[in-house]
Formats: C-alpha cells, sequence, structure tokens
C-alpha cells in the first residue's frame, strides 16, 4: 500500500470515538424514555441499558400504517416522537379510534404477550418516530424478572377497564356525554395544565374532528355540532386540534 492510499490513524481514531460518544448519547436517550415507559419504569437500570440496546429506531410519515389488524406480531414498540393512533376498521361505516398515543407509551405489545394476530390497526397521525423492540427479546426479560410481568398485568388490566367503560359509553351515554368523558380522558393521558392560575387543560396532542368522531361513535357533523356547543358554553377551545378544557369541572359534571 502507498503511503498517499494509507488511512489517517488520527482521523480513524477521531471518527471512532466520536461515533462511540454519538452512540453513548443515543443509549443514554433510549434509557431515559424507557424510564417514563410506566411498562418499562419498575426495571433496575442495568436492565433499562440492556433492554434500550436492543430496541430500533423507526421513522414514520404521517398518515404511515405501522402495522394492520390481522397482521402476525413480531414485536411491540415505545412511541417517542410524535402521535400514533390505534383503530379498528368497520366493512360498513368509519373506523373505531381506539386511542391516541404519545411520548414513553408502550403499543402493540398485548399480541406479543399472546402471540396471536393484530387485533388493530396502529397509524402515525404526524410525522413520527418508535421503537421496535423484538418479541424474543421481550419474553426473555419478563419471564427473567419478575416486577416486569408483574407491572405488565397491572397494565393490562387497566387497559381491559378502559376498553369496557368505551363499551359500556357506547351502549349507556348520549353523544354529549361521551364527547365530554373522552375529551377528559385525553386531558388524562395527554394534557398539560394552562392560563393564569392553571385552572384550564391543554390536549398536547393534536386530533381532527373527524378522529373525534371516530372515538365517540358518530358522524363528523355531529361531531362539529357537539364541539360547537361545548365551545359556547364555555367549556372548550377547539384551539386548531389542540382542545383547551376551560372548565374541567364543567365537563366532569356533563361526563356524569
Amino acid at each position: 500500500m502507498s503511503k498517499a492510499s494509507r488511512p489517517d490513524p488520527v482521523r480513524t481514531s477521531g471518527r471512532s470515538f466520536i461515533s462511540r460518544v454519538r452512540e453513548d448519547q443515543m443509549l443514554i436517550e433510549r434509557v431515559e424514555l424507557l424510564e417514563q415507559a410506566p411498562l418499562f419504569s419498575v426495571l433496575h437500570p442495568s436492565d433499562l441499558r440492556i433492554l434500550a440496546a436492543r430496541f430500533h429506531l423507526v421513522r414514520y410519515g404521517r398518515g404511515e400504517v405501522i402495522f394492520r389488524e390481522g397482521e402476525t406480531a413480531e414485536r411491540l414498540f415505545l412511541s417517542d416522537v410524535g402521535t400514533v393512533k390505534l383503530s379498528i376498521g368497520s366493512p360498513t361505516g368509519p373506523e373505531l379510534l381506539i386511542g391516541v398515543l404519545g411520548r414513553g407509551q408502550i403499543f402493540g405489545e398485548l399480541e406479543v404477550i399472546d402471540r396471536g394476530t393484530r387485533a388493530m390497526d396502529a397509524r402515525a397521525m404526524e410525522d413520527s418516530t418508535v421503537y421496535a423492540l423484538s418479541s424474543d427479546v421481550f419474553w426473555t426479560m419478563m419471564e427473567n424478572r419478575p416486577a416486569l410481568a408483574r407491572r405488565l398485568l397491572e397494565l393490562m388490566a387497566r387497559r381491559l377497564r378502559r376498553a369496557d367503560q368505551t363499551s359500556q359509553d357506547l351502549v349507556f351515554f348520549d353523544a354529549p356525554t361521551r364527547l365530554a368523558r373522552r375529551l377528559l380522558q385525553l386531558a388524562e393521558e395527554h394534557g398539560e395544565s394552562v392560563g393564569a392560575g392553571e385552572e384550564s387543560v391543554r390536549v398536547t396532542v393534536r386530533v381532527t374532528q373527524e378522529e373525534l368522531a371516530n372515538m365517540i361513535g358518530v358522524s363528523r357533523e355531529s361531531a362539529n355540532r357537539l364541539v360547537a356547543s361545548f365551545s359556547e358554553r364555555g367549556w372548550v377551545d377547539w384551539n386548531e386540534g389542540y382542545p383547551i378544557l376551560l372548565q374541567p369541572e364543567a365537563l366532569v359534571r356533563r361526563a356524569r
């Protein structure tokens, strides 16, 4: 090899060092994200580092499908940037929007647990970044960490209760009550206090009125009228899709 063609050891060493620094920083950020996830927050820091190294970064554009109903479940996902919606399609009408997920929330884990097919669709509502973990890695970690298995059972029970509540809402409550209940749920999951006395709550994920209609089982036109009615009462400011609950206490009363 001629002198001119030999790699510069100083430059090579510098690039390797910078790459290691970047990798370490990415791992630290991934661990911090796992610490925010209710499912994984029970793990020891050393386990979190091991797990963080096994997650793979995946980016999705707005409207892109992450998985479809009926597909084989080989991975679970952890949301980082952007929002993801879970929905069930209908052959005769609009989809039923099951949930909207933001940073630190896990999805796709139930089908990984029962080794079945996907029960719903997952789609990016905006440009999103998620981390994927293979089912084999998840099962290995769960089998060796009882605290993780217990936390998983707790979260599954909570999700089942919420699914039962959603079904009951559709049967037993009128549309205005369902809207109030869903707005309160969005605020609980994705809300931040705003206003001079922080008496109002702003939903930090963007939701269209069509998506809101799919959440409460009404047409888009009906959802528009309901939102307008709530706005006239001073309960809600639609805020271009980031609803602000101006009077949460009034919505609580309406949700009963």
